[in-house]
C-alpha cells in the first residue's frame, strides 16, 4: 500500500490532534513564547489507507512559511520526504520563497533530515526551551539520544 498525501481537510482533524496529543503531548505548542494551536493550523497529512502515518503543520507568513511540526510515523520509509515535498510544491505556487522550521539543539535526526534537503544553519537560540519549559513543564530535559534540551536551532531554505 502506498503512502499518499493531500492538504489538511476537516474530516482529517480527529487524526491530526490525535498524533499531535501521542507524539508531542498535546497540540500546543509554545513558539516565541506564545501558544499555538498546530491542530488548527494550515499543513498536509499522510495516510496509508486509512492509518494517518504524517504530519506537517505550518505557520503561514505573507514573505515565508514555517514549518511547526513534522512527523513521520514511518521513520526512514520516506513519509517526511513525501510531506516536505508537498509543502515546498505548495509553497512555490504561492509565491513563498522561503521555508524556516525550528528544532531542539538535541534532535540529529532532524539536523540530518532538513540538511540533506537542502536547509541551512540560520542561528542559534541560546536557553529557549530552558525558558520555554518554566511554561510547558513536559517539555523533556533530555532527547533520544541523551542529551539535554536547552537551545532552539533555526534552519532556512530557499526555494
Amino acid at each position: 500500500m502506498s503512502v499518499i498525501t493531500h492538504p489538511i481537510r476537516e474530516d482529517d482533524k480527529p487524526d491530526v490532534y490525535q498524533l499531535l496529543a501521542d507524539r508531542w503531548a498535546g497540540p500546543e505548542m509554545l513558539l516565541d513564547g506564545q501558544i499555538i494551536d498546530a491542530s488548527a493550523l494550515p499543513g498536509f497529512v499522510a495516510y496509508e489507507g486509512s492509518d494517518l502515518v504524517g504530519l506537517v503543520t505550518l505557520i503561514k507568513r505573507d514573505a515565508e512559511w514555517e514549518i511547526l511540526t513534522l512527523d513521520s510515523l514511518n521513520r526512514w520509509g520516506g513519509t517526511g520526504t513525501l510531506l516536505l515535498d508537498a509543502v515546498v510544491d505548495d509553497a512555490r505556487q504561492n509565491g513563498i520563497d522561503r521555508l524556516t522550521v525550528r528544532t531542539s539543539n538535541d534532535n540529529l535526526d532532524a539536523f540530518r533530515f532538513y540538511q540533506r534537503r537542502g536547509f541551512r544553519f540560520e542561528r542559534v537560540a541560546r536557553g529557549v526551551i530552558d525558558a520555554e519549559r518554566e511554561k510547558k513543564p513536559e517539555i523533556p530535559l533530555r532527547g533520544d539520544y541523551g542529551i539535554e534540551i536547552r537551545d532552539e536551532i533555526l534552519f532556512s531554505r530557499a526555494l
